[in-house]
């Protein structure tokens, strides 16, 4: 009874530093954005972080009733064990989404340069919802699924081939792309793309690595590679 309790007790310590952790990032895109802009009356770039603000609400609903194990190993960063290339795309992700929402901010707030219409926004919409619903279903398949790349010798990795890894072979990636690159669509910022673009190619970057490295030293991912051909898009890559 008082090692449930104590492993309890852990588990809550997990949820809240994860939930301080994703609500930190939402603050300070949130503050990155606007500051950019100089001024608050953008309703589209409200209405993404809002709906950002709902799939955070969700996830932690989703993982705690389906897979309460990846909010313990996603509250863990295991910088140690971190591979070299892991370590830029780390540093690439954050400085790109900062960067996107800067530009984001100083297109539509201060410098009005682009302004594309509602079927912008619909697009966006489309890829945010398709985006979310692709990584919280790797996530709730994956127990796995850690912020950083490593084989977790210490949780007995093994190879996870069903849900959406049975269509691509990273489909969390795919949908992170699909997730963070709609923000352009949805504020309504056509220069918000060019980071969009390149955070993508950040997560191709880490995809090549992961893959090569689970290849070389997962058991079973050969055979698995031969299954699912694809890492990111279906018949693409």
């Amino acid at each position: 009874m008082v090692e449930m309790v104590e492993k309890d007790a852990e588990f809550w310590k997990a949820f809240s530093r994860r939930a301080v952790q994703v609500l930190t990032g939402l603050f300070l895109m949130v503050a990155v954005f606007f500051l950019s802009a100089g001024r608050i009356d953008l309703p589209r770039a409200w209405f993404f972080f809002g709906l950002y603000a709902v799939s955070l609400l969700s996830n932690m609903v989703i993982f705690l009733k389906f897979n309460p194990e990846v909010i313990r190993a996603r509250s863990k960063i295991t910088r140690e064990e971190m591979k070299w290339w892991d370590r830029i795309f780390v540093v690439l992700y954050i400085l790109l989404i900062i960067l996107m929402f800067i530009v984001c901010g100083l297109d539509v707030g201060k410098f009005q340069l682009s302004s594309p219409g509602m079927e912008f926004l619909a697009v966006g919409v489309i890829m945010f919802i398709a985006g979310w619903l692709f990584v919280a279903w790797a996530m709730v398949e994956n127990k796995f699924f850690e912020t950083t790349v490593r084989i977790q010798k210490d949780r007995e990795h093994t190879v996870v081939s069903t849900g959406p890894y049975a269509i691509v072979r990273h489909p969390g990636y795919t949908g992170m792309i699909l997730f963070y690159g709609c923000a352009p669509f949805i504020i309504g910022s056509l220069y918000g793309l060019i980071p969009a673009l390149l955070l993508a190619f950040a997560f191709v970057f880490r995809t090549y690595f992961e893959d090569r490295m689970l290849y070389e030293e997962l058991s079973g991912y050969k055979e698995y590679t031969k299954k699912v051909r694809y890492r990111l898009v279906p018949f693409i890559w």
